[in-house]
C-alpha cells in the first residue's frame, strides 16, 4: 500500500504550507481509502480548512478523487488518492565508474531506469542532464524534481563540500545540473543519506530511525533521526570513515589509523583475484583465503565495535548496510561475522542488535535520491507501493 509519512497534528494557528503537507501526507497514508472526512480526524485540521487545502490539492493536480464509497449509514463518502498520473519524479545515483537514472510516479512506482559506465569527471555532469532529457521526454507527466544521490559531504543548498576520494571540494553540483536539465530543480543528497531515506519509506511498521553503514572505496552513515535526515551544523555526520580505531596505517586521507584502512572494500579486498575470493567463498585454507578471512574478521571487528558505539549513542537496534560491498561476494560473510560479534554485546534486557542487507539493494540509491527530491518539493517522503521493489521488468528509457 502506498503510504507517506505523517506523525504531527495540525492546528489553527499552523502555518499554510505546513498545513498542506499535513493533508497530503494523510491522503497518501490513507492508500485511497481516506475520504475528507478522515483527513479532518486524523490531522485535528478544522473542517473548513481541510476541504480549502484538498480542492488547492486537486486543482494543483497532486490528489485526485477516486470515486464513492457506500457505508452503512449515510450517504456514500467521496475517497481520497494520490494523483500518480501529472507529476514525475528522476532518481539518478553518481558512482564510480556508473551513472545510472530512473523515473518514479508521485507514488513510488519505477517507471523507466538507465545506466551508462563513464568515470567521475566534469563531462559527466553532461551525461547526467542528457539522461534527465531522455527520462523527462515520454512521460505523460511533467517532471517536477531531481534527486542527484552521490558520494561525500552535501550541504542543503545542492554543493558537494568534499568528497575526498573523488578530489571534489565545493562542487555546486546542483546549481550546475539545474542549469544544463532547463532550470529543473535538481536536490543533491549523500548517497547513505539516500539509502536511509529508501529505508524509512519502505518500512512497514513506520520506522522513522533508521541509520545506513554505507561501505565501498570510502565508509560513511545515513542517518535519519525521527523521520528527518540529521545532517549536523557543518552536514559532517555520518563520516565515520575517518574514525580512529587505533592502527598505524596510514589512509589516503593523510591521517593514521582511520576506520577505512582495514574496512573498506578495496582495503577488505586487497590483492586478491576474483578466483581468491571464489577459494575463500568455498571454504579454502590455502594462504590466500587465510589471508582474507583475516581481512574480513578484522574488519568485522571494527564495524561491530562502531555499530556498538552507535546502538548506545542513537538508540537504533538495526542497521542497514549499502554501498558496494553489499553487492560483493564479499558482503555476505562480512555481515555474518558482524552479526556474529554483535550477538556477543547485548546487555541483558536490551534488544539484538542486527546489520542487514537494504530492502531495495541496487535501486536503493535511486528510489532514495527521488524520495530525496520529492520531500524537499513537497515536504513528503513517499512509500514504495508492495511488491514494486521488484524492478527487474522495469522498460528503460
Amino acid at each position: 500500500m502506498t503510504q507517506l509519512r505523517f506523525t504531527q497534528k495540525g492546528t489553527k494557528s499552523s502555518l499554510r504550507a505546513r498545513n498542506d503537507v499535513l493533508v497530503l501526507q494523510c491522503v497518501a497514508a490513507g492508500g485511497g481509502r481516506f475520504s475528507r472526512t478522515d483527513v479532518i480526524r486524523e490531522t485535528g485540521l478544522p473542517t473548513a480548512t481541510v476541504s480549502e487545502i484538498v480542492a488547492d490539492l486537486i486543482e494543483r493536480r497532486l490528489v485526485r478523487e477516486t470515486g464513492r464509497e457506500a457505508q452503512p449509514v449515510g450517504k456514500p463518502r467521496m475517497l481520497l488518492d494520490l494523483d500518480d498520473i501529472h507529476h514525475r519524479f528522476i532518481g539518478v545515483q553518481v558512482a564510480n565508474e556508473r551513472i545510472t537514472a530512473s523515473r518514479f510516479t508521485l507514488n513510488g512506482h519505477m517507471e523507466a531506469t538507465e545506466t551508462v559506465s563513464r568515470p567521475l569527471d566534469a563531462p559527466a555532469l553532461h551525461s547526467v542532464s542528457g539522461m534527465v532529457h531522455r527520462m523527462a521526454a515520454p512521460t505523460p507527466g511533467r517532471v517536477t524534481g531531481v534527486g542527484v544521490a552521490v558520494p561525500g559531504i552535501v550541504g542543503d543548498d545542492g554543493v558537494i563540500r568534499a568528497a575526498v576520494n573523488y578530489g571534489w571540494h565545493m562542487v555546486s553540483l546542483g546549481h550546475e545540473l539545474s542549469e544544463l536539465c532547463d532550470g529543473l530543480p535538481v536536490h543533491v543528497v549523500n548517497d547513505a543519506n539516500a539509502v536511509a531515506l529508501s529505508e524509512v519509506a519502505l518500512s512497514t511498521d513506520r520506522v522513522n530511525t533508521v541509520v545506513v553503514l554505507w561501505i565501498g572505496t570510502g565508509i560513511g552513515a545515513g542517518i535519519v533521526l525521527d523521520g528527518r535526515l540529521y545532517h549536523g551544523g557543518a552536514f559532517r555526520s555520518g563520516e565515520i570513515g575517518h574514525i580512529d580505531i587505533g592502527t598505524s596505517l596510514r589512509c589516503h586521507c593523510g591521517l593514521i589509523g582511520c576506520l577505512e584502512t582495514v574496512a573498506a572494500t578495496p582495503t577488505i579486498r586487497g590483492d586478491a583475484s576474483d578466483q581468491a575470493v571464489a577459494a575463500y567463498l568455498a571454504g579454502g585454507d590455502d594462504q590466500d583465503s587465510r589471508a582474507l578471512g583475516e581481512r574480513v574478521g578484522r574488519a568485522a571487528r571494527e564495524i561491530a565495535r562502531l555499530l556498538s558505539t552507535l546502538a548506545g549513542t542513537l538508540d537504533v537496534t538495526e542497521f542497514i548496510l549499502g554501498g558496494p560491498i553489499a553487492n560483493d561476494p564479499l558482503g555476505p560473510p562480512l555481515m555474518r561475522a558482524v552479526n556474529d560479534l554483535l550477538a556477543l554485546r547485548v546487555m541483558s534486557g536490551f534488544e539484538q542488535l542486527v546489520l542487514r542487507s537494504s530492502t531495495l539493494g541496487t535501486h536503493s540509491l535511486v528510489f532514495g535520491a527521488a524520495a530525496h527530491a520529492i520531500r524537499q518539493e513537497l515536504g513528503v517522503v513517499i512509500t514504495m507501493p508492495a511488491g514494486a521493489d521488484e524492478a527487474g521488468d522495469v522498460p528503460a528509457a
